[in-house]
């Protein structure tokens, strides 16, 4: 039973707000996968954490999933600010202070651990970035302690009779920071706290680190955690090329590049100059694919593309979809990255930017058509067949222009073999000796 009084204005403000973030989530990536989404629903006290590639909205994507009202802890530079001071405090957010928050002195987050446990002891749910930092590629940083800290400090106050878990979610974005990336959410089996009472009543500090490590591995298996950008870079090309021969779902996607790492860390141990030939002969073949403008799937010409009929026929739809959302997404890309030049928050800022111009030009287009159908006499059937045709040549466009890239790299591979008729098969050579090393090293790993 939750004892947390939450005040029904600010109840139904997270509410119309949750609606809000999961209307525009669906515009924002082009596909959305959650898998064991019936452990966000709960009834006991829970800390939900998360790996976080993409700043404000890892948070947002996980409370999505939560069925609970869910607190969070902010970073406190956030809070600086009067407004921002009262608007985060009323919108469920607890500062808590980072290194470089402090100006150099010594943190001071006594206050904010304390709300938390008051937060947790009451049934609450509290949503925590364990690693404190954003950062895009696909590695987990250090985890901090303050997790672990929070939660034993919670279950010691109430003889570790709380019932207080931990809940792991991997967030596995395809490109954190490009608008229309496609999201994989995996939530992990709940850890209990109270599992952890004899190692706090041997030594609390020693408890905290190994509850500390235990969360790392939970979200390790969760999401992708590469050693370096290079092995980043390697598993991105291999990615691409064991897509393109066999197409799987985001999960599968995800287990297979998690057996790719492990098979790889093996395999660099045991042969290392081995592994590195590999991994430059993976780079050549990407950068000479690249110089020409030619794509792996373009090489294997796999036909899952549109032929040119189609292109010609949907050419109307393309055009409709595109005047609808070019404005909007021309005048979000210019002025996030007008406003920001850090990588790591490159997707918070065109979502916060589309919040505000794909509703205003939107709206601003449907008023002018509900004049020009008033002009003409149509009104208002115009007007809703416009608005019904929003999302599906929006949809048309995306894969319109997807098929159009296509078809570029189709061409210029044909310039190739008219120049060199035996490129093609030059390029398949090529890439069946890499398959067939890598794929060969892994049996024996």
């Amino acid at each position: 039973m939750r004892k947390n009084q939450l005040n029904p204005v600010l109840y139904l403000l997270y509410y119309c707000f949750k609606v809000i973030v999961r209307a525009s989530q669906q515009v924002f990536y082009s596909k959305i996968t959650v898998v064991n989404k019936e452990l966000g629903r709960f009834a006991n006290p829970c800390i939900v954490i998360s790996n976080h590639p993409s700043t404000l909205l890892d948070p947002l994507n996980t409370a999505l999933e939560i069925k609970t009202e869910v607190f969070f802890l902010a970073n406190a530079s956030l809070f600086k600010y009067r407004f921002t001071d009262w608007l985060l405090n009323q919108l469920y957010c607890i500062p808590v202070e980072r290194d470089k928050d402090t100006g150099g002195r010594p943190l001071n987050n006594v206050e904010s651990f304390e709300r938390s446990t008051k937060h947790l002891a009451g049934g609450g749910c509290l949503y925590v970035a364990p690693e404190g930092y954003s950062y895009v590629y696909r590695r987990l940083q250090k985890i901090r302690t303050g997790t672990a800290r929070i939660a034993l400090a919670a279950e010691s106050r109430h003889q570790f009779q709380l019932g207080l878990t931990i809940l792991p979610v991997g967030l596995n974005y395809s490109d954190p920071t490009k608008f229309r990336s496609s999201l994989l959410t995996i939530f992990g089996d709940p850890v209990r706290v109270a599992d952890f009472q004899k190692d706090w009543e041997a030594d609390e500090m020693e408890a905290v680190k190994k509850l500390t490590l235990h969360l790392r591995e939970k979200l390790r298996e969760l999401t992708l955690d590469t050693a370096d950008d290079e092995e980043d870079r390697l598993l991105g090309h291999l990615e691409e090329m064991l897509q393109n021969e066999r197409p799987l779902a985001l999960p599968e996607q995800l287990i297979r590049s998690q057996n790719l790492l492990k098979s790889w860390h093996e395999w660099r141990t045991r042969k290392p100059l081995e592994f590195l030939g590999f991994q430059q002969r993976v780079f050549a073949y990407f950068d000479e694919l690249k110089a020409l403008k030619i794509s792996d799937n373009a090489l294997l010409d796999s036909g899952r593309h549109w032929h040119s009929w189609s292109l010609t026929l949907l050419f109307p739809v393309f055009l409709l979809g595109g005047l609808t959302h070019f404005l909007p997404i021309f005048c979000t890309k210019k002025l996030s990255g007008y406003l920001n030049n850090d990588i790591h928050w490159e997707a918070t800022y065109k979502y916060v930017t589309g919040l505000v111009f794909y509703p205003l030009f939107i709206g601003l287009q449907i008023w002018l058509i509900s004049k020009l159908a008033f002009v003409t006499n149509t009104a208002p059937w115009l007007t809703w067949a416009y608005v019904l045709s929003i999302v599906p040549a929006g949809l048309v466009a995306e894969q319109w222009l997807k098929n159009l890239v296509h078809r570029a790299h189709n061409r210029h591979l044909k310039i190739l073999v008219k120049n060199n008729p035996n490129a093609v098969t030059n390029f398949l050579e090529k890439r069946a000796v890499i398959l067939r090393h890598h794929a060969a090293a892994i049996n024996q790993s």
